[in-house]
C-alpha cells in the first residue's frame, strides 16, 4: 500500500509499504479515505516534536471505513465510517485508573509514537474507532478530533456561561476552542496578529479581536472586562512571553492553560498565581470527547465547513504541506484523501 512517510527531519516522500494484518481478535482494519494535516505534523516533519522517531508515517485525525474485523469485535462491521481515537494506553498505571488515559504513563500517538493513517490502511484495536453518520462527508471527518480537543480545553478550564476567555492564536486549534466557549456562554476575545486569522475568529464567535501588533492587549483585556482580567485564558501560540504575561492578564481565580510542548522553562510570577489563586492546568488530547462531538457534530457544519479549507488528494502531499505552512498561507485546515 501507499503511505506518506517523514523519512527524517525535512524529508517528505511516498513509499510503498506492506498492507497490515489483524493480529489480534480485537482488532479491525481501516481503509483510511482522509486524513486531516495538523501542526503537529508539521512539528514532525521539521524535526521539532520532541515525542516523535523517524522514519515515522503522519496523521492522527482518520476517517475511514471499516474493511475487515477480528473474530472478537462486535461493536463494528464491514462499511462503518469511523473516526479515529489516535492513541494507545496501558489501562493500569495511575493516570489510567484515574481515568485520565490521555496521559497515560506509556501513551502512544498514532502518528507520533507510532505509525499513523497517512496510509492506504490502518490495523487498530476496534475500541479506538467512533462510528460516525454515514450523513457526514469523510473529508469532514478528520475535523472531529480536534474539536474532541477543544472539548477537553474548556472542561479542563470549567468554562462557564458568562466568563471572559481570551484565546491567543487563531489557528485551528484556537477557531474551534472559540467555537466550543463561545457556545458554553463565554465571551470570547481572540488575540492574533494575522488579520485574516483575527476576522476569521469572528466566524467561530468571538465577540472580541485584538490585533496585538496594533493594540496593548493588556489595556484592552482591562477595558473590556472592567478591569476584572480575563478568567480563562488559552495559550495556543506557543510563545513563551505570552504565558508569563498570562499571569498578569488573569482574573483572580482565574484559571490558564497552556497547549504548546516548549522545551525551555518559562519564568513565572508566584507572587500573582498565590495572590489571585490561579490555576494552571495543562491539557493533552482528550478524554471520552469523541462521542460527545459526534452527537453535535452535523449542528456544527456551518463552522466546519468554515474550518475545512482545502482538501488534497494523497498523491499531492507535498504541494500541501508546503501550502499549508507557507508565510501567506490562509489555510486553517487542510485535508488529504485516499481513494
Amino acid at each position: 500500500m501507499k503511505a506518506i512517510q517523514i523519512a527524517e527531519p525535512h524529508k517528505l516522500q511516498m513509499v510503498e509499504i506492506d498492507m497490515p494484518e489483524l493480529q489480534n481478535p480485537d482488532e479491525v482494519r481501516i481503509k483510511v479515505r482522509a486524513v486531516g494535516l495538523c501542526g503537529s505534523d508539521i512539528h514532525i516533519w521539521h524535526g521539532k516534536n520532541p515525542f516523535a522517531t523517524y522514519p515515522r508515517i503522519p496523521g492522527h485525525e482518520v476517517a475511514g471505513e471499516i474493511e475487515a474485523v477480528g473474530r472478537d469485535v462486535t461493536s463494528l462491521k464491514v462499511g462503518d465510517r469511523v473516526v479515529l481515537e489516535p492513541f494507545r494506553t496501558c489501562g493500569t498505571c495511575y493516570a489510567c485508573r484515574k481515568n485520565r488515559p490521555n496521559v497515560c504513563e506509556t501513551l502512544q500517538v498514532y502518528g507520533v509514537h507510532r505509525d499513523g493513517g497517512f496510509c492506504e490502511y490502518l490495523v487498530v484495536p476496534a475500541k479506538n474507532c467512533h462510528k460516525v453518520p454515514d450523513s457526514i462527508p469523510f473529508e469532514k471527518i478528520p475535523l472531529i478530533e480536534p474539536y474532541t480537543i477543544a472539548a477537553q480545553c474548556v472542561s479542563r478550564a470549567g468554562v462557564e456561561e458568562g466568563d471572559f476567555v481570551l484565546i491567543h492564536g487563531a489557528g485551528p486549534i484556537g477557531l474551534v476552542i472559540a467555537d466550543a466557549a463561545s457556545r458554553l456562554g463565554a465571551t470570547v476575545i481572540i488575540s492574533e496578529i494575522n488579520e485574516y486569522r483575527l476576522n476569521m475568529a469572528e466566524e467561530f464567535g468571538a465577540k472580541h479581536l485584538i490585533n496585538p501588533a496594533k493594540q496593548n492587549v493588556k489595556e484592552e483585556i482591562a477595558k473590556l472586562t472592567d478591569g476584572m482580567g480575563a478568567n480563562v485564558i488559552f495559550e495556543a501560540t506557543g510563545v513563551p512571553a505570552l504565558f508569563t504575561e498570562a499571569v498578569e492578564l488573569a482574573s483572580v481565580a482565574g484559571r490558564i492553560i497552556p497547549l504548546a510542548f516548549n522545551t525551555e522553562p518559562i519564568p513565572v510570577n508566584i507572587s500573582l498565581i498565590n495572590k489571585k489563586e490561579l490555576g494552571i492546568m495543562g491539557t493533552r488530547l482528550e478524554t471520552h470527547k469523541f462521542p460527545e462531538v459526534i452527537a453535535g457534530f452535523e449542528q456544527n457544519m456551518d463552522r466546519v465547513n468554515r474550518l475545512l479549507s482545502g482538501v488534497y488528494p494523497a498523491e499531492k502531499f507535498e504541494e500541501a504541506f508546503v501550502d499549508f505552512t507557507a508565510p501567506d498561507s490562509t489555510h486553517s485546515k487542510i485535508v488529504l484523501t485516499f481513494s
